[in-house]
């Protein structure tokens, strides 16, 4: 089921997060580092706002809401769900208005105002849209919220860059406009009501409950993956912000693009698990959904660090090269590290709802980002600022799986791991030896062989278990 479902989520899962991608590298060509610095601290600001404001209910949802199909209850969690998202939306505009006058942009626009505000609500929407498709999987509504958006307003945004200037303004309002174009095309098909009084508050005191710790080792958990950004902005000034946003977003943004692969499907089934089954059956669920990430994250992070030269070389403006290419291995690294903790280690606490575990492993993630980036950031610069997430992702991570591991039974899935350990090196083998690709067509031979020789091997130490699997079915289906 868990392959299946994976599948069937691989669109929206490859190409929502590879325009994202796409668009870190584009912007390196057609805005300077203050603009690309500007969008970067918006975007950045309204995920720690979306943490803040929406996060904890949207984690609710995706929890609990299929325990309000019917009914009264349904109706019920459709009013406060209408009160949450409204408070949620007039809170994140007002905050982000401030952060773009106080901190980001000193003296902006109208026009760059009402785009943020637009951008922060439109993607808000989408985000909380596609968690509650995920409970009920409508792979359709889910994979509109999460292609429309990156897709069609990175191409709007790229137009109005064309034709109006470069300025931050247009790339967020392309985003805007397709977003809430994902958020109306699926109202028909999703489940809401038109009320927001009166709240329930036993729906409430629940979900405050279970995601107000949420909230909080979310916040961060934000400042664990960002506060970096801004600290190097306060240092070293928004250009310098700029020049550090490529390779820090693409590393993270590669690292989520390889995650998300494989787990939309993956955790709606571990709650299914500890609903039916218990916690033993949820853990089991949990390590099998492990090694598929593994399998995903481990080739992504050595293809990136053997094929880095060549990939910023071909696809990176010059303004921006020097930098990224010493700061994207280290940020692919932070960002695989913190992906497999929140997609497997911090799990085990939502299921269990021990949330507030998850405050401690994100305390641990921010303290250590923050006092190592202005330190390291001193020393080393921006180099030191990606070093200093790698070792903070890696201190977390460490809290959290031997936590889970010792206090809930969680168990790595040993047997996967050393066939994905010997596919990986295979494929490293083979891309150590590869001359540096001097075009984009070479360097997408290189991409392909390594992920030839990774898949084939992998398939020939899955063998006898596939084989094992089939037999019985081949036998049954002959006479």
């Amino acid at each position: 089921m868990l392959l299946r479902r994976t599948v069937l989520y691989l669109p929206a899962q490859i190409v929502g997060p590879l325009f994202q991608l796409v668009a870190m590298i584009v912007w390196t060509h057609v805005v300077d580092e203050h603009t690309l610095g500007v969008i970067t601290l918006i975007t950045a600001t309204h995920e720690l706002l979306q943490i803040g404001f929406l996060a904890w209910w949207s984690q609710y949802a995706l929890r609990f809401f299929g325990r309000y199909q019917e009914g009264h209850d349904a109706e019920r969690f459709y009013r406060t769900e209408n009160a949450v998202l409204l408070v949620s939306l007039f809170i994140q505009s007002a905050a982000v208005i401030g952060v773009l006058l106080l901190v980001i942009a000193p003296g902006t626009d109208a026009g760059l105002l009402a785009a943020t505000v637009a951008y922060v609500v439109t993607r808000s929407l989408n985000l909380y849209i596609a968690e509650r498709a995920r409970v009920r999987h409508q792979i359709g509504v889910y994979s509109i919220q999460q292609i429309l958006g990156p897709s069609v307003g990175f191409i709007a945004g790229l137009i109005m860059i064309k034709l109006l200037g470069p300025s931050p303004t247009w790339p967020l309002l392309g985003y805007a406009a397709a977003q809430l174009v994902a958020a109306v095309v699926v109202l028909p098909k999703i489940g809401y009501g038109r009320r927001v009084w009166p709240v329930d508050r036993e729906i409430m005191r629940h979900a405050f409950s279970y995601g107000i710790p949420l909230v909080i080792g979310g916040a961060l958990g934000w400042v664990g993956l960002n506060a970096s950004r801004f600290i190097v902005n306060d240092m070293l000034g928004v250009a310098a912000a700029g020049l550090f946003a490529v390779g820090y977003g693409l590393g993270q943004r590669a690292a989520t693009v390889a995650a998300m692969l494989v787990t939309a499907a993956a955790f709606p089934l571990a709650v299914k698990s500890m609903e039916q089954g218990g916690s033993k059956a949820a853990m089991r669920q949990l390590s099998d959904n492990s090694a598929l990430l593994i399998a995903i994250l481990a080739p992504s992070i050595a293809g990136i660090f053997l094929l880095r030269t060549e990939i910023v070389h071909l696809l990176i403006a010059s303004p921006f090269q020097q930098v990224t290419l010493a700061i994207l291995p280290l940020s692919t690294l932070a960002g695989s590290i913190r992906n497999l903790r929140a997609h497997f280690g911090d799990q085990v606490f939502l299921l269990h709802s021990r949330t507030r575990l998850m405050v401690i492993v994100a305390t641990i993630d921010a303290t250590v980002t923050v006092v190592l980036s202005a330190v390291c950031i001193r020393y080393w610069g921006l180099v030191g600022a990606a070093g200093a997430t790698v070792m903070a992702a890696l201190a977390a991570a460490i809290v959290s799986f031997a936590i889970g591991f010792s206090k809930f039974g969680l168990t790595l899935p040993l047997a996967h791991l050393a066939r994905i350990a010997v596919a990986t090196i295979a494929m490293a083998v083979l891309l150590n030896y590869m001359p540096e690709a001097t075009s984009f067509v070479v360097l997408a031979l290189h991409i392909a062989a390594g992920a030839t020789v990774y898949t084939a091997t992998l398939a020939l130490l899955y063998a006898p278990a596939l084989f094992r699997m089939l037999r019985p079915q081949t036998q049954l289906s002959e006479p």
